[in-house]
């Protein structure tokens, strides 16, 4: 794959299955990506294609025409705060500050509510923002470490996204008209281009860290217990 070629823009750069990567997962059920586009190309061994339903963690502003796939399944809009997007990472936060910033309680709610939706969804169910990285990765973990993924392999998906940032990056330029986007990335620290373990390590501190785990967190945030069984059932190859 040329990132930053047609192929490449024209088609979900940082789409994957979790369960492609995650022992002990039922394969077809939870997958991630980064925004789709209209005029995208069908992705290949995704079938059946569109998911059930898509869950879109982007702000109003990130949604420049709708979303390409309303017609064709049901989306959900999630937006878990507007200062998440790419413009407001630019203007000098950190890594480390947007991760934090996500863990606070209104944006744990929205990420409670993914996690429902994807419990209770009847079919696949497909997650993504604009990049498919940190408001995703923070979804995907969120749900992972509830129905009991060893930490390791929830930081080894995660990390995955790195190497789908250049084809990320040249999809989110044309989309915003920013030409190829260099001038407007030169400022941004080199970790928030990437998908560093520290990040969502970051997260998954925080959530070991209160009183009785991540369940209690998922909780204490507005979560229901029985969500986290119905996930169970749905995401583990029992």
């Amino acid at each position: 794959m040329v990132c930053g070629g047609l192929l490449c823009v024209n088609s979900l750069a940082n789409l994957r299955d979790v369960a492609h990567r995650t022992p002990g997962l039922r394969p077809g059920i939870l997958w991630r990506s980064d925004a789709p586009h209209v005029g995208d190309e069908v992705p290949t061994g995704h079938e059946p294609w569109p998911p059930s339903v898509v869950i879109d963690l982007r702000d109003d502003a990130e949604r420049s025409h709708g979303h390409p796939l309303a017609s064709l399944t049901t989306v959900v809009e999630v937006p878990v705060f507007a200062d998440a997007a790419l413009a407001s990472q630019a203007a000098g936060g950190t890594i480390a500050g947007l991760y934090g910033r996500m863990l606070q309680p209104d944006a744990a709610a929205r990420f409670v509510e993914a996690v429902t939706i994807v419990a209770q969804a009847d079919g696949s169910a497909l997650v993504h923002c604009s990049a498919g990285k940190d408001r995703t990765g923070v979804t995907v973990a969120l749900a992972l470490a509830l129905i009991g993924v060893e930490r390791r392999h929830i930081v080894e998906d995660y990390v995955l996204t790195t190497a789908s940032m250049p084809g990320v990056l040249a999809r989110m330029a044309r989309q915003f008209g920013i030409g190829d986007g260099a001038a407007n990335l030169a400022d941004i620290p080199r970790e928030v281009l990437e998908a560093p373990a520290h990040a969502i390590e970051l997260v998954l501190d925080t959530w070991d860290a209160h009183p009785g785990g991540v369940e209690a967190w998922f909780v204490s945030a507005g979560g229901d217990a029985a969500v986290v069984t119905s996930l169970k059932q749905r995401l583990l190859a029992l």
